[in-house]
């Protein structure tokens, strides 16, 4: 499939969903979600998954991604400040799954430095009961220490909305490039090394979802702040590796 390098029509919906920034530093309430995607068929992306979080003045709902049996790699602006997570595993089809897992706050690790103002840190794991992999629910790979990957071509996935702005409950994914950090400049205040862009970004991802390379899959970024129409923000998971690796014990 080709890379996607053209700007497309896009809705901007608002909602009570998590927030994310947009530049870097502004937050607003909108609805994260990929807009005029492709739909996943199922088992396509088993590392994927969706999870509700109840919060304390409501109900979010971000993605996330299996690293191994017990971890799930998210977002921080996802988990802050939340009473439970519940977690859909194998399924194509958003709030649903072939099981699900709930876990209480004590479960949620955010990166210590994360600043909910900026998102700057925009990471965190939740521990799980263990996960038997199978053909619908297997980990993705983390990212290689010393690869910026950039010019690569990477896959983003999420459930979204059609055209018409209806919800759709079916996973969807696109493939975008990766930019360097120079690229980045004229729509994020600040870059750092920390960050990851790709684009032009189409849609909304969903908060905490994936970003994949296409060729030999290893998990490189986690959604964190995404512009339509320009380039999206992904918490870069190479620079965070011995932050996971130190919480989890993951080798």
């Amino acid at each position: 499939m080709q890379v996607l390098l053209v700007f497309l029509s896009v809705t901007f919906v608002l909602s009570l969903g998590a927030k994310l920034p947009l530049g870097g530093t502004r937050n607003f309430d909108i609805q994260q979600r990929i807009q005029n995607g492709n739909y996943a068929h199922k088992g396509q992306f088993p590392y994927i998954v969706s999870m509700t979080i109840r919060m304390v003045n409501g109900i979010s709902g971000c993605g996330g991604s299996i690293i191994d049996h017990n971890w799930i790699l998210t977002a921080a602006h996802c988990t802050h400040n939340a009473k439970w997570v519940k977690i859909f595993y194998g399924s194509t089809k958003y709030e649903q799954g072939e099981f699900s897992h709930v876990v209480g706050s004590e479960n949620i690790i955010e990166h210590e430095n994360y600043d909910n103002r900026t998102h700057v840190n925009d990471i965190a794991l939740i521990r799980t009961p263990r996960v038997e992999y199978s053909e619908l629910v297997n980990k993705v790979s983390l990212a290689d220490r010393d690869n910026d990957y950039v010019g690569a071509v990477a896959v983003a996935s999420g459930w979204g909305q059609n055209e018409d702005g209806i919800e759709q409950e079916n996973l969807q994914f696109i493939d975008l490039q990766i930019h360097t950090k120079m690229n980045c400049w004229n729509f994020v205040v600040k870059p750092s090394d920390t960050m990851i862009c790709v684009g032009p970004f189409v849609g909304r991802g969903d908060s905490g979802g994936p970003l994949v390379t296409r060729d030999d899959p290893k998990l490189v970024g986690v959604a964190s702040f995404l512009d339509p129409g320009r380039l999206g923000g992904f918490s870069r998971v190479s620079r965070y590796l011995d932050w996971i690796r130190n919480h989890t014990g993951l080798q």
